[in-house]
């Protein structure tokens, strides 16, 4: 299919651009708002326009990948600098320009579909790159998306503890930077850990009715743990600051930490993944690490696996945790075994990682 005859003048109307956006969803978008197929206008953007599905472009479903050629084109039709939708189409950042045209279908793995956008805050209809991560909160504090089971929404307006907890989360990340956001993403592996693991947690329960998710508690769950979840990563920053202090104590941290726990005690089943937390997060002797500022020199005292790699966006649970144990599996399987370290490294205990870290230092 060679190129169609499309100028600028035939997309008179400019959708805005929604950060993180999927290129499918912002194609469609903006084919839409202007009477055009999307077929249209991806035939305009580059000679032999890929095949779209026979039911049509899906954007939970399907991508679109796009030359650097295509990149321009669209630009140019769309009245943008391509630098400026590079900033806010992770499918067209440099890493997502390809040699030839494609559409693709999104992963199944967990943290691989696209997430819907909040359609009270952004546009409906839009959709989220991922880029590694299964749920947020959106910034206007009323919804949490979602990108399990096809893509879905949490209306978090029955449970005023998920705003203010998502008010203490963007608070820490201002006064800390990033590496608050990747302790709260840790903590919130760690309450999900005890949501899986049967910890009776009556206010959880609450949560997930009073959201009317009482059907589909697996859903709920990320949002139910949230307020939790923020609660134990103020703690574990107060470890990060006492963990370069002689004398740090981790049972003695862990003593406050049950104190999150409806019977103020943790069972072992409970502590096992602040144990794996805390192999990462060891004592250690005080000492000034590299970076530029203060919120950098923080991020970089984080163990390596906080760092695959930095995240581009900033924003509630957008930095990668040092637990990689996948939320959806039991928490004693695996989805294979590391050659490298037989799956005993940190890294490696629920999925292989190909930069396996090796075993902690003792």
């Amino acid at each position: 299919m060679n190129r169609a005859d499309l100028t600028a003048d035939d997309l008179p109307i400019r959708v805005p651009l929604i950060q993180g956006e999927t290129l499918a969803s912002f194609l469609i978008r903006t084919s839409t708002a202007n009477g055009l197929q999307v077929e249209t206008l991806l035939g305009a953007l580059v000679e032999r326009a890929p095949e779209l599905p026979d039911d049509g472009l899906m954007p939970q479903r399907e991508e679109v990948r796009l030359p650097a050629e295509g990149l321009a084109q669209l630009a140019a039709l769309v009245g943008r600098e391509s630098e400026q939708l590079a900033r806010a189409l992770p499918g067209v950042r440099p890493g997502g320009l390809v040699d030839a045209p494609s559409v693709e279908p999104w992963p199944r793995d967990f943290g691989a579909p696209p997430l819907p956008a909040c359609p009270l805050c952004m546009e409906p209809g839009a959709w989220l790159a991922a880029e590694g991560h299964r749920w947020r909160p959106c910034g206007c504090g009323r919804r949490w998306m979602a990108g399990d089971d096809g893509g879905y929404f949490v209306d978090t307006g029955p449970v005023p503890d998920l705003g203010r907890a998502l008010a203490r989360h963007r608070a820490m990340v201002h006064r800390l930077g990033p590496a608050a956001d990747a302790l709260v993403t840790d903590a919130h592996q760690v309450t999900l850990w005890w949501w899986a693991s049967g910890l009776v947690a009556e206010a959880w329960r609450e949560r997930e009715d009073s959201l009317d998710m009482a059907r589909h508690r697996r859903r709920a769950a990320p949002v139910a743990v949230y307020p939790e979840a923020v609660a134990l990563a103020e703690l574990m920053w107060k470890w990060e600051e006492r963990r370069r202090r002689p004398g740090a104590s981790p049972e003695r941290w862990l003593d406050s930490v049950a104190q999150l726990a409806p019977a103020g005690t943790l069972t072992r089943r409970e502590r096992a993944p602040l144990t794996y937390w805390l192999e990462q997060h060891r004592p250690e002797p005080p000492g000034k690490p590299s970076g530029r500022g203060v919120a950098e020199r923080r991020w970089n005292r984080l163990p390596a696996l906080h760092h695959r790699p930095r995240p581009e966006e900033h924003g509630p649970l957008r930095a990668p945790s040092c637990l990689m144990w996948v939320y959806g599996l039991p928490l004693t399987s695996t989805t294979g075994v590391c050659p490298r370290c037989n799956g005993r490294a940190p890294s490696c205990r629920w999925v292989p990682y190909s930069g396996c870290t090796g075993l902690p230092r003792k």
